[in-house]
């Protein structure tokens, strides 16, 4: 995998660190030193991914990852908060801001690497459902909604943890911003979330009796969970599963243990883009419907028509068959 990585920092050393771990994985790097210059190198370059240190002078690392979330144009790019502190305040300012996650320096390769993949995969498809969105939109199918996913509406979240002790702090997090189901039941849960329309899967890595591994694999490789977020709580020290789930897809996860802004913060970050990609996937089958079909009268065009006719007198040539069509005005 490669991808165009924007690395932000005012220490010169540092970007020239990052720079050279990403190109040797074969990423394309391109740098900016001040907040300023990150702004017009986003415009300039679009990258795939954001690298952004928090602390600079001027503009600091907030300001502009705020700024590039809020501009319709740039909101879908994932960013990577990069600094040396560590206090959940911290986080949860850059969460706020739009942050994807952290990295704390000096900064481990393995997790840089491993979060920055995931994060490129989910912006791949991003791209590709606004790319589908900017067809339909030339052909006057459907308008482009530049902005991104709201938390206003409560979600459904799914908890699946059969420890017993995370239910009443997440709640007590979400204090009636989320409604919140539980599961005890690994396997069952799994079922559960191909019936049910959640918006979030939290999963306790560490389940009883149970691989949490295997539950977030489960969970995307059936079609119905396949893109719904996974969120991992996971102990500070298990360094190595907090990787391969990341590897396999899961989406955030939070340590122990709990600071319940940042679990709120987090949540609602990943509803955020959720709802988002939900958007963008629902107006590309809707100018999918319209390219075919008539809007009063729900019938299939000519368009249809011409490329079903085809089939259907090919597949009655090769059967040596007749064909009858019937024709009303």
């Amino acid at each position: 995998m490669t991808a165009r990585v924007l690395v932000v920092d005012d220490i010169l050393a540092n970007v020239r660190l990052l720079e050279a771990k990403l190109t040797a994985e074969y990423f394309e790097v391109v740098t900016a030193m001040n907040g300023v210059d990150a702004l017009e190198a986003v415009q300039r370059t679009k990258p795939d991914i954001i690298l952004l240190d928090v602390m600079m002078p001027g503009m600091d690392g907030i300001e502009v990852c705020s700024r590039i979330k809020q501009n319709p144009a740039t909101h879908h790019i994932p960013i990577i908060m990069v600094t040396a502190l560590d206090q959940p305040e911290d986080r949860i300012r850059g969460l706020e801001a739009g942050a994807d996650d952290f990295l704390t320096k000096p900064v481990n390769d393995v997790a840089l690497f491993c979060r920055v993949k995931s994060l490129v995969r989910l912006k791949m498809l991003t791209d590709e459902l606004r790319s589908r969105m900017a067809t339909g939109e030339d052909l006057g199918l459907t308008n482009i909604d530049g902005g991104c996913g709201d938390v206003e509406a409560p979600a459904d979240v799914l908890l699946i943890d059969n420890r017993g002790h995370l239910g009443d702090r997440i709640v007590t997090a979400f204090d009636g911003q989320h409604r919140l189901f539980s599961s005890n039941e690994p396997q069952q849960a799994v079922f559960d979330a191909t019936e049910t329309d959640y918006e979030l899967i939290i999963v306790n890595l560490d389940l009883q009796d149970y691989d949490g591994l295997r539950l977030c694999s489960q969970l995307r490789s059936l079609e119905r969970t396949r893109q719904v977020p996974i969120l991992i709580i996971v102990d500070p020290d298990d360094d190595q599963r907090l990787m391969r789930a990341l590897d396999m897809g899961v989406n955030d996860y939070l340590l122990r243990p709990i600071d319940r802004q940042e679990l709120l913060a987090r949540v609602n970050t990943q509803i955020k883009r959720w709802r988002y990609t939900e958007r963008l996937r629902n107006n590309v089958k809707q100018s999918l419907e319209l390219a075919v079909t008539d809007p009063l009268t729900g019938l299939f065009n000519r368009r249809y028509m011409e490329n079903q006719v085809g089939i259907l007198v090919d597949n009655a040539s090769n059967r040596g068959k007749s064909l009858a069509v019937l024709t009303l005005d």
